[in-house]
């Protein structure tokens, strides 16, 4: 006979705790792609010009999947068994989409840049400095974590028992209330309440 999981891996396995881990993480990542990424100085005939990038308009994609990470996690607070793998699973892969539309912007700040400085500056290609600020590392800190939280979602799902809104209260799960189905019709063509 197997042995019961010890109590604090039970409780890092509930569906609050695991649901407000992937919430938290998805809107961290939401909230630091609306933050400045990259500072960029842009050189102009006139002079230079300072642009600030954010991570919205650096890697929009990141602003996209953290919402979508962000939905996720609340409907796996609602959804059964066999579509809360599914979403679990889309948790985790906007987390790995994430991190690889951040990992661009840090290979390549000034790629990322360059469309709002041209749009800033109205030159397109102008030189200059592109500095990242601390956001982009931390929304990649962010996107893991999502990911790890969608992983997580995977295996501690499987132990949630499926919810029951419809069972009356003190009837069993699949238990059938007493009091016989034609009874029940007629209480409701008397206009009274059959489950009373």
């Amino acid at each position: 006979m197997a042995e019961p999981a010890p109590a604090p891996a039970r409780a890092l396995s509930r569906k609050p705790v695991v649901v407000l881990a992937g919430l938290v993480a998805a809107l961290a990542l939401f909230a630091c792609s609306a933050a400045t990424w990259v500072a960029a100085t842009a050189e102009t005939t006139l002079e230079p010009v300072a642009v600030d990038v954010a991570g919205s308009d650096a890697a929009p994609a990141v602003t996209a999947l953290g919402l979508v990470a962000a939905a996720g996690a609340l409907a796996l607070a609602v959804t059964g068994r066999a579509l809360r793998t599914v979403v679990a699973a889309v948790v985790a892969l906007a987390g790995v989409g994430a991190l690889v539309a951040t990992a661009a912007v840090l290979a390549d700040p000034a790629g990322a840049a360059r469309p709002v400085v041209g749009e800033t500056t109205g030159m397109v290609g102008a030189g200059g400095e592109h500095v990242l600020t601390v956001w982009p590392w931390l929304a990649a800190v962010a996107a893991l974590l999502v990911t790890a939280c969608g992983v997580w979602a995977l295996v501690a799902g499987r132990g949630w028992s499926a919810a029951r809104r419809y069972e009356r209260p003190g009837t069993a799960p699949g238990e059938r209330p007493r009091g016989d189905e034609i009874d029940s019709w007629d209480a409701l063509t008397e206009g009274r309440d059959p489950t009373a």
